[in-house]
């Protein structure tokens, strides 16, 4: 369009000066000053508009298409091919459009779909993609420059929401890799007719109404009560067991405890009885009159012995230690059925 209004200028500027040029050398005699002026105007007008229009035919034709981007030459409204990348010579009356053949990054916000419950999913997703650069030209020729918008964005809503759709709304955040995956697959599908080429999608961020979330924080608040009552009645039921284990404990040391001073009674009334018997053998009768004399305290002044016993003391033998005169001597005496001794100084 500049270049048309350029051209114009310089048509309009060079005409008038080729026009006052020609008039001049008309109007003066053949071989005269002024004639010559006149063609001096006219060969400067023509050389005038041949620079300026070559000038910027050579400028705006020249173009430079970045690194990893394609070209699309317009003339007249139709698509008339494609360049590459580099400096490109392109007629100043064609235009051009550009179109990257990197890896670009789209990312969607506030995309709507619902849960299986028909609650509302607000989701945020990334779009890495590609165009075929062999594609570009017909891609352009058949859906337009604006395609991102015609081919993707609908898509990306419509494929969400059938996901979505699925699941129940508890579902969908630990599901959120499968519906990654498929709404990928199902996009890459539907794209690859048009040589587009899905690299990678990503979900950012699932969110949910302020009313759903406040519901889930209330559940939340709820379930972490019962939790914690059940740690309180689970650390109340160990406690009762502890303390039953420890009543069993000791019930099982009495038991214990009872049985060995059984046993230990058991054992020493065996060894008693032993004991008794091997006494009971060892036992005769004159073993026992002497055990029994000889029990009898030096300053014993009376006994009783009881008669028909078989029991024989001889007194003089109880008297042998005795001085005659001894005024504490000691006599036994025989009376009924005892025998008594009786330790008077009258000798009686």
């Amino acid at each position: 369009m500049v270049w048309f209004v350029s051209v114009a200028i310089a048509l309009i500027l060079c005409g008038v000066a080729f026009l006052f040029g020609r008039a001049m050398r008309s109007e003066a005699e053949p071989g005269s000053p002024e004639s010559d002026r006149g063609l001096i105007v006219i060969v400067l007008a023509i050389i005038v508009f041949v620079l300026w229009v070559g000038a910027h035919t050579a400028l705006s034709a020249l173009k430079q298409v970045e690194a990893g981007s394609v070209a699309v030459v317009y003339q007249f409204g139709e698509i008339v091919g494609s360049r590459g990348e580099g400096l490109q010579f392109i007629a100043p009356w064609q235009q051009v459009r550009t179109e990257s053949i990197k890896v670009q990054r789209a990312r969607f916000d506030n995309v709507s779909g619902f849960s299986k419950e028909t609650q509302d999913v607000i989701i945020s997703a990334t779009v890495n993609y590609r165009v075929d650069p062999a594609a570009v030209e017909d891609l352009y020729r058949e859906v337009g420059p604006n395609w991102f918008d015609i081919l993707v964005e609908p898509r990306i809503n419509q494929f969400f929401k059938a996901e979505t759709v699925k699941y129940n709304t508890v579902d969908i955040a630990p599901n959120r890799e499968t519906i990654r995956n498929d709404v990928k697959n199902e996009l890459a599908k539907d794209l690859q007719e048009y040589s587009v080429t899905v690299e990678d999608l990503l979900i950012d961020n699932i969110d949910f109404t302020d009313q759903f979330k406040a519901s889930i924080e209330e559940k939340q608040i709820a379930t972490q009560n019962a939790l914690r009552e059940q740690e309180r009645v689970a650390q109340r039921e160990a406690e009762a067991l502890q303390r039953v284990a420890e009543a069993q404990g000791l019930a099982d040391a009495e038991v214990a405890r009872a049985n060995g001073e059984a046993e230990a009674r058991v054992v020493r009334a065996t060894a008693q009885a032993e004991a008794n018997r091997l006494l009971n053998e060892s036992l005769t009768p004159l073993v026992i009159q002497f055990l029994a004399v000889d029990k009898l305290s030096p300053n014993v002044q009376i006994a009783l012995i009881p008669s028909g016993q078989g029991i024989i003391i001889d007194p003089a033998s109880l008297l042998s230690g005795i001085a005659p005169g001894d005024e504490d001597g000691t006599t036994f005496t025989t009376t009924g059925s005892s025998t008594a001794g009786a330790g008077t100084g009258d000798g009686n």
